[in-house]
């Protein structure tokens, strides 16, 4: 017996276990650790290495976010800041502003994918970065509505590699007890970066509007792009690529192997190069349609932020500074609560229970603003719909852990999910959000979207009931292929 691999494995993990000293056990200030963040039972070294992670993919990745959000975002301050009357935007072109944008990230994403798995990720996603920044300062200069779109639909196709690069580059280093966290820091960004959006524009408005004949709106750009110039600037030294193919600047040899180690550890397995069988057995494994219907739903439900703005400027009681500024109350709602549900699903170890909650906010958000008695009322329910943005982050989290086995896997779902994600919002608000009808209330579209939140609700479910059921086939597959092996050596 003790001969035997499986055996003597099984035997190592079971005195290891029974034989672990008290004081190595973890105590409840080392869970209080893990909870807040990174601690428990963890060596020094270990917590080292993860802090050199945080520095450089953290700061580049949130950063980066931020000043999309950033760029992306300021269309609508811009919006109702002036650059409606200026440029002279009417009926639902508005709406437009979106569905250019995401026409663009659709067309982009897929030949996006295949550069990523062909061109380093250290070198195609700061070059992307890189032309972002200088589009922003293009849009400064816009001479008419139709040279916003055009450039709306060039920065979609930029923005297209970010998102999927960076979770598929946090689900190569980091394991399951860090990452949800850090996907909501990451995530936490848009929120951040709206708030900073809506600040900066109603400083700008009321300190340079007019200055050197450009209206805040257009000075708003200007400054957007000097903000951003910093990111690829940064990316090029501090994307690490993967742990199998780094050729990042600030690892030492040493510090790959063990970087390695801890994802063999967790049976995160080397990349290989994509095939047609691995195509074809990806598309007939359940993630793909689950998650991607998942996050079609959450994205769909996510959209009345978008319309806060428009909502308050409808009222007619608001300065453009204010209508600025309070939309920035729903961004710092989302923000706390996106960072919490990360906190406690990697502190307490728990996915599906975290993701009911903002999936129940979302709902009675949903209803209230659909509804609309009054104006505080629905000031509340569009604070409610910001609680529910942080169902992202765990969401993807729970993919890269039941898909830990699959790097190609991981990437293909996480993009095809976010291209359809971004497919559905890009059509759904300009059939049930049309401001040039609708608006302010938008009573039809959110009453369709508190049945999509149903929906929402009820895929956590569908995931779980996937997730146990190949749970138990693995399982099964693992206790037939012990028992032969068992007969051979109990025959032998």
């Amino acid at each position: 017996m003790a001969d035997d691999p499986k055996s003597a494995a099984l035997y190592i993990v079971q005195d290891s276990a029974e034989s672990t000293p008290s004081s190595t056990r973890q105590t409840r200030w080392q869970r209080v650790q893990e909870v807040i963040w990174d601690g428990g039972n963890r060596t020094k070294e270990e917590r080292k290495l993860v802090q050199r992670l945080d520095i450089y993919i953290m700061s580049w990745a949130t950063f980066g976010y931020f000043i999309r959000l950033l760029d992306s975002g300021n269309i609508t301050n811009a919006y109702v800041s002036g650059m409606k009357e200026d440029l002279n935007f009417h009926g639902n072109q508005y709406n437009l502003l979106t569905t250019f944008f995401t026409c663009g990230y659709l067309v982009g994403q897929i030949p996006s994918q295949f550069l990523l798995t062909r061109i380093r990720p250290s070198i195609y996603l700061p070059t992307v970065e890189l032309l972002w920044s200088i589009l922003t300062f293009c849009f400064a200069a816009v001479p008419n509505v139709r040279t916003v779109f055009a450039l709306r639909f060039l920065l979609g196709m930029l923005e297209s590699p970010f998102a999927v690069g960076v979770l598929t580059l946090m689900g190569s280093w980091y394991t399951p007890r860090e990452l949800s966290k850090r996907i909501a820091i990451f995530y936490s960004a848009s929120y951040a970066a709206s708030m900073f959006s809506g600040y900066l524009q109603a400083a700008i408005y009321r300190g340079m509007n007019g200055t050197a004949g450009l209206p805040g709106w257009r000075w708003l750009f200007i400054f957007c792009g000097i903000i951003s110039i910093w990111g690829p600037i940064w990316g090029y030294y501090a994307i690490p690529d993967n742990p199998y193919t780094t050729k990042a600047r600030w690892m030492t040899q040493d510090h790959i192997e063990k970087y390695r180690k801890r994802m063999e550890q967790i049976d995160r397995r080397k990349p290989v190069p994509l095939s047609w069988a691995k195509v074809r057995k990806i598309a007939t494994h359940w993630p793909l349609y689950v998650f991607t219907f998942t996050l079609i739903c959450h994205c769909v439900v996510t959209q009345p932020l978008n319309y806060f703005a428009v909502w308050l400027k409808s009222l007619d009681r608001f300065t453009v500074y204010q209508i600025n500024l309070f939309p920035t109350a729903a961004q710092a709602t989302g923000l706390v609560f996106t960072l919490l549900y990360g906190w406690l699903s990697d502190g307490i170890n728990k996915r599906w229970q975290i993701l009911v909650i903002p999936a129940t906010l979302n709902f009675i958000g949903m209803v209230i603003v659909a509804s609309g008695p009054t104006y505080g009322l629905t000031f509340f329910g569009y604070l409610l719909n910001a609680t529910s943005w942080g169902f992202w982050p765990v969401l993807y989290a729970w993919a890269i852990e039941l898909m830990h086995k699959d790097m190609e896997e991981r990437a293909i779902v996480i993009g095809v999910a976010q291209t359809f994600g971004q497919a559905f919002i890009a059509w759904v608000p300009v059939l049930i959000l049309n401001v040039g009808k609708y608006a302010p209330r938008f009573h039809m579209g959110f009453s369709i979207m508190s049945g999509i939140s149903v929906l929402e609700f009820a895929s956590i479910f569908l995931i779980r009931y996937f997730a146990q059921r190949e749970e138990k086939k693995d399982a099964q597959d693992g206790v037939e292929e012990i028992v032969p092996e068992a007969k051979d050596v109990l025959s032998a």
